[in-house]
């Protein structure tokens, strides 16, 4: 095991040292919660390993659930120290699925890490998550309590795209034109908004507010033009795009004359 250690030490990256490590200490009886405090220090020392983290999940299952509070301890450490950690938020997922951990903790801290960074996408993808593992993402009292929290950040920063995604994402199953409340919430922060600071995120939500319009055939000339019109105010926003948008634009023109065709043909 020593040897082993020096292997890793020189290259921790290294499968092959990491799978012959795993067969040593399930043939040879390790102490394995040992192998969880040499874990700790060499994930400390290289936390994007993934070789490292993968290992760690193996002694996690063999040890079993007495250690999942730990384990989630331990992300948190991971993560405090760098917000936006693939590894540890993968990990934390995968103990969070794995011991069905209780679901309003888990929230809670989701919520910890967004009031530090609310752009930390990581953070909305962990509930997005949390959300589906405890089969939330159609409860609409929860899906509301959701939407409510992406709309305050939304406030707060009209540029974070992390909560224009998150956002997003919690309507996609009904769409957004179903949420009164949303489509009210975007419009007034489009009229209150002076046109030069108008966010694209905000202005690209809201087109597709107006394509799902043309979709459904809800006053589809009206909202036709209104696409046209932020696809117009998009392409001076959000310059890099501009093709982009000049795409979405045809395409709200190609979906009203589909929708035209509809209607005629009814």
């Amino acid at each position: 095991m020593t040897l082993l250690e020096d292997c890793i030490r020189l290259n921790p990256a290294n499968y092959t040292v990491w799978q012959y490590r795993r067969l040593c200490l399930t043939e040879l009886g390790c102490d394995l919660k040992k192998e969880m405090r040499y874990l700790d220090e060499i994930i400390e020392e290289s936390s994007k390993n993934y070789q490292v983290w993968h290992h760690r999940r193996f002694i996690v299952e063999l040890i079993g659930e007495s250690v999942a509070q730990g384990e989630l301890s331990f992300c948190e450490k991971i993560i405090q120290d760098e917000e936006k950690n693939y590894h540890a938020w993968q990990h934390r997922q995968w103990v969070a699925r794995t011991f069905k951990v209780p679901l309003d903790a888990e929230l809670s801290f989701a919520l910890k890490m967004l009031l530090i960074d609310s752009r930390n996408n990581s953070a909305y993808n962990y509930r997005y998550f949390l959300l589906t593992l405890h089969d939330k993402i159609e409860d609409k009292s929860m899906i509301d309590i959701e939407i409510n929290l992406a709309k305050q950040f939304i406030r707060n920063i009209p540029n974070n795209e992390s909560a224009w995604n998150y956002l997003t994402g919690l309507l996609i199953n009904d769409g957004i034109t179903a949420n009164c409340d949303v489509v009210s919430f975007v419009e007034d922060l489009y009229d209150t908004t002076p046109e030069k600071k108008r966010s694209p995120f905000l202005l690209a939500f809201i087109a597709d507010i107006m394509l799902e319009n043309i979709e459904n055939q809800v006053k589809a000339d009206e909202s036709a033009e209104r696409a046209k019109q932020l696809y117009s105010e998009l392409q001076k926003s959000d310059p890099v795009r501009v093709n982009y948008y000049k795409h979405q634009s045809l395409l709200a023109q190609t979906m009203l004359v589909k929708s035209q065709t509809k209607v005629a043909a009814k």
